[in-house]
């Protein structure tokens, strides 16, 4: 554990607050917590947010049926593991080699499975405001699940009518260079269907993967929004793909995934 945090976890009142989230995730809010400390919630959600700066933990949506505007819960931070980023790109070669056809049958084929899995995994929630706006907050929560810290996420212009997200270092970077016409086309349907999950009626989504290196673009906008609408699609433009007999990175030198020892199956 970073010195940081156990900095912060000498205070007695966050250690309090770490073990009761511990061993109940996804259940205190920061009332529930200044109720049960005898603190005040201000003093609470102070000490929640250096804990969730720290990383010792994280937060989401609580999960409810009653209306009105959902609090956020907490649970502890699982410890960060070594991402393999080989398994991505080879994953994605499966995909690229399963759905085949041409650029744009993979592009549509795989933007519906981003929404299909959206609306049957995702625990959507009802935010405040009109059907016509971009739920920010709640997206962003989203995008931290996916492997989006929120502070790799900015969001301009007017959640009301149309605005844009830059998200910076993709975790599935290496995957998204070699096939973006799969792993950045179901990018583009996970938003869409989780917009469409929060509220927001017939949502136009834009992805432009790699308008600089590290950094993707997200416009949204309703068919509510009387303004000017976003064109919807996949821009791959400013994507620097690999030759098609590049070797994967993580695989054998000299073999692309798609070898196979000669009498192979398939």
């Amino acid at each position: 554990m970073p010195k940081d945090r156990d900095a912060l976890l000498s205070s007695a009142v966050r250690r309090s607050i770490t073990d009761k989230v511990a061993a109940e995730p996804d259940h205190w809010t920061a009332s529930r917590l200044a109720e049960e400390l005898d603190l005040h919630v201000t003093t609470v959600r102070f000490h929640l947010d250096q804990l969730e700066q720290a990383g010792v933990l994280e937060s989401g949506i609580e999960r409810r049926d009653r209306p009105g505007r959902p609090s956020k819960v907490y649970r502890r931070r699982a410890e960060a593991v070594p991402v393999n980023t080989a398994a991505y790109v080879v994953l994605a070669d499966v995909l690229a080699e399963t759905l085949g056809g041409d650029e744009g049958a993979r592009v549509e084929a795989a933007t519906l499975a981003g929404e299909a899995w959206s609306r049957h995994h995702l625990d959507h929630v009802t935010p405040e405001g009109s059907q016509g706006e971009v739920p920010v907050r709640e997206l962003l929560d989203v995008l931290a699940g996916w492997g989006y810290p929120r502070e790799t996420v900015t969001v301009e212009g007017d959640p009301a009518g149309r605005c844009q997200a830059t998200l910076t270092h993709c975790p599935m970077k290496a995957a998204a260079i070699r096939h973006p016409d799969v792993v950045c086309a179901i990018h583009l349907g996970l938003v869409r269907g989780s917009l469409e999950g929060l509220g927001v009626q017939a949502p136009a989504v834009r992805v432009t993967p790699m308008v600089a290196p590290d950094v993707c673009t997200v416009e949204m906008s309703s068919a509510l929004h009387a303004g000017e609408q976003v064109v919807e699609g996949l821009d791959l433009t400013h994507v620097r793909r690999p030759r098609p007999d590049a070797t994967a990175p993580g695989t054998p030198e000299g073999r692309s995934t798609s070898d196979r020892p000669s009498g192979a199956a398939g």
